[in-house]
C-alpha cells in the first residue's frame, strides 16, 4: 500500500521547502517505500485552469500536509486561497491533515486561516526548514504506525518509557542550551527553558511523555530507562585483547556526558609533545591523536549507533590504534569507499544527529569520516580506516608507528630538556602509565621521586592526572589510603599492576 500526500503552500513563499520535502520523502529508505508526493509546480503546463488541476489531485490523495507561514496567497471572488481550498476539500473528504506552521508575522487574513486550522486540528510549529523537515518525518512515521504498516516509531522518536518533563535534569538541560548558544545552529531564548528545548528538539510529544532521544539527552538517569545506552571504554597496553585488562570503565549518562567521558578517557591516556618555546616562553602542545578527530569517532559511534541491538558502543586503546566499535551497520548500497569521500547524510537516528548538531558536535554534515581522515593525515598519521560488517562498524585511527615521548623547547614545563627521547621503537616503548608502573615494581616512591625518577624538575599537572587514573585505574595504590593527602604519602603496584608487568614481559 502507498499513500499519496499532498503538498500544500502558497508556492513562491515555500518553493524551497517544497521542493527539498517531496526529495526527501522520495529519496528515505523508509517514507519513499510508503509514500508518493504530489507537488503543483512539477506538473507539466497545460491549458486548464489551476483550480481545476490541484483539487482533484486533494481528492485522489491520501494525506494533505499544509505548510503555513506569513503570505495568504491570491484569492478567488470569494476572498479565498488556493491553500485554504485545498485544506477545506481535504476536510470535507476526510483525509489525513498533517499541518504546519512557521513562527512568523503573518498577513491578517493568513492569521484567520491559521486560527481556523488550529480549531480543527492538531498543528505543529517551526522556524527553520530543517525544523520542517524533522517535523514531518515524525508525522509521516506516526501515520504508518497508526495505520500499522510499521510497528514503532525509529528508536529515537519512539515513546518507550513514561518518564516525563519532572523527571528531566535541570543540569543537563542548562549545559546544552550553553552548547547550543555557543554553537549558534539555532536561536535560543534568553528564558529558553527544559519544555521549550525539548519541544524545539522533537523530544517530547502531545502528552507530556519524552521521546527515547529525550531520555538520553536529559533524563536524570537515562540508563534505568534504556540500559544499553552506555559506553565501555578500555585500555590495553599491546595490540590485542588480553587480560587483565590495564583500564576498563562504563558510562553511564546522557548523551553529550558519555561523549565527554569517552574522550577524556582516550585523551588521558595517550602522549602529548610540547614544542619550542616562542620569545614569550609559550610552547604549543600536541596531542599523539588529534582531539577533533578522536571526538568525531566518539560522536559517529554514539549518534548512529543502532539502539535496537542489546551492544554497547566500546572504544578501545591499543598500543598501536585507536578502534572504536557501535552496533549497526552502514547504509543499504554503502561501503567504506563510500566515506572516503563527500557523501549524503543519513542518520540512523535523526533526532539525535539534530540535537548533536545543534550542540556544535557535528563538524561538517555529510563529511565526518573524511573530516576524520583529513586531520590525522594532516598530523601525520596514517590514514584511518572503517570496517563495517553485519552487525558492527569499526573506526580506526592509528597511532604512530614509532612512538617517543619527546618535549621541546629549552625547557618544557615539566622540566624536560629539548629534544630529550624517551623509549625505543614500537614494541619496546613504553608510555608514561607504562613507566609508572615499571619504576614501581620494586619499590615504594612519593610522587617526588616518581618525578625524579622520570627525570622531571618538579610534579607536573599532567602527570599528577596519569597518576591519578593509574590510582583509578587499580594498577597503584597508596600506602596511606585514609589519609590521600599525607605529606608521608607513598605509591606502591597492587597486584592488578604487577600482573600487568608480568604479561608484558616489563619486569623481569
Amino acid at each position: 500500500m502507498r499513500f499519496k500526500v499532498f503538498i500544500s503552500s502558497v508556492q513562491r513563499e515555500f518553493a524551497a521547502e517544497r521542493q527539498m520535502l517531496a526529495e526527501y520523502v522520495r529519496k528515505d529508505a523508509l517514507l519513499g517505500k510508503f509514500f508518493d508526493v504530489f507537488l503543483f509546480e512539477e506538473e507539466p503546463a497545460c491549458d486548464v485552469e489551476a483550480r481545476d488541476l490541484y483539487l482533484p489531485e486533494v481528492e485522489k490523495s491520501d494525506i494533505y500536509l499544509g505548510i503555513l507561514g506569513a503570505q495568504f496567497g491570491n484569492v478567488d471572488a470569494d476572498g479565498i486561497s488556493p491553500t485554504e481550498r485545498e485544506y477545506d476539500l481535504a476536510t470535507i473528504k476526510g483525509k489525513e491533515r498533517l499541518v504546519f506552521v512557521k513562527k512568523c508575522e503573518r498577513d491578517p487574513l493568513e492569521e484567520r486561516f491559521v486560527q481556523k486550522v488550529q480549531s480543527d486540528v492538531v498543528r505543529k510549529s517551526f522556524e527553520t526548514a530543517e525544523e520542517l523537515h524533522l517535523a514531518v518525518y515524525a508525522a509521516l512515521v506516526r501515520v504508518l504506525e497508526t495505520k500499522g504498516y510499521i510497528r514503532v516509531a525509529p528508536f529515537d522518536l519512539a515513546v518507550d518509557t513514561n518518564l516525563t518533563l519532572a523527571d528531566v535534569d535541570d543540569a543537563k538541560v542548562r549545559d546544552y542550551l550553553a552548547r547550543a548558544r555557543e554553537a549558534k545552529k539555532i536561536s535560543v531564548p534568553k528564558d529558553a527553558d527544559a519544555a521549550w528545548l525539548l519541544t524545539k528538539l522533537g523530544m517530547i510529544v502531545l502528552d507530556g511523555r519524552l521521546t527515547n532521544a529525550g531520555v538520553l539527552f536529559f533524563a536524570k538517569h537515562p540508563q534505568q530507562a534504556i540500559d544499553i545506552s552506555v559506553v565501555k571504554c578500555l585500555q590495553y597496553w599491546g595490540t590485542h585483547v588480553e587480560r587483565p585488562i590495564p583500564s576498563y570503565q562504563t558510562y553511564e549518562d546522557g548523551v553529550i556526558g558519555m561523549i565527554e567521558s569517552a574522550l577524556a578517557f582516550v585523551m588521558g591516556r595517550i602522549d602529548r609533545t610540547i614544542g619550542i618555546p616562542d620569545e614569550r616562553g609559550l610552547a604549543a602542545a600536541q596531542d599523539e591523536l588529534p582531539r577533533m578527530a578522536v571526538r568525531e569517532a566518539i560522536v559517529n559511534a554514539v549518534c548512529h549507533r543502532d539502539y535496537e541491538s542489546n551492544g554497547a558502543v566500546q572504544v578501545m586503546l591499543f598500543r598501536d590504534r585507536l578502534e572504536i566499535m557501535n552496533p549497526g551497520t552502514l547504509p543499504r548500497g554503502w561501503t567504506a569507499e563510500t566515506l572516503l569521500t563527500t557523501h549524503e547524510s543519513i542518520a540512523r537516528n535523526k533526532v539525535i544527529a539534530k540535537a548533536l548538531d545543534w550542540a556544535g558536535y557535528v563538524e561538517r554534515s555529510g563529511h565526518g569520516t573524511e573530516f576524520i581522515i583529513e586531520r590525522c593525515e594532516a598530523q601525520g598519521l596514517a590514514t584511518p580506516q572503517y570496517k563495517p560488517d553485519s552487525a558492527i562498524f569499526h573506526t580506526i585511527i592509528w597511532r604512530k608507528t614509532e612512538t617517543v615521548h619527546q618535549v621541546g623547547g629549552v625547557r618544557d614545563k615539566s622540566g624536560t630538556s629539548q629534544g630529550q627521547v624517551v623509549g625505543t621503537s614500537q614494541g619496546q616503548d613504553m608510555s608514561l602509565f607504562e613507566r609508572i608502573t615499571s619504576i614501581l615494581a620494586d619499590q615504594v616512591l612519593s610522587s617526588g621521586d616518581i618525578t625524579a625518577a622520570l627525570g622531571k624538575e618538579y610534579y607536573s599537572g599532567h602527570l599528577r592526572r596519569i597518576i591519578k587514573m593509574l590510582l583509578s585505574d587499580g594498577i597503584i595504590e597508596y600506602t596511606i589510603p585514609e589519609k590521600p593527602r599525607s605529606r608521608l604519602q607513598k605509591y606502591r603496584l597492587t597486584e592488578k599492576g604487577r600482573q600487568m608487568l608480568t604479561q608484558k614481559g616489563t619486569h623481569k
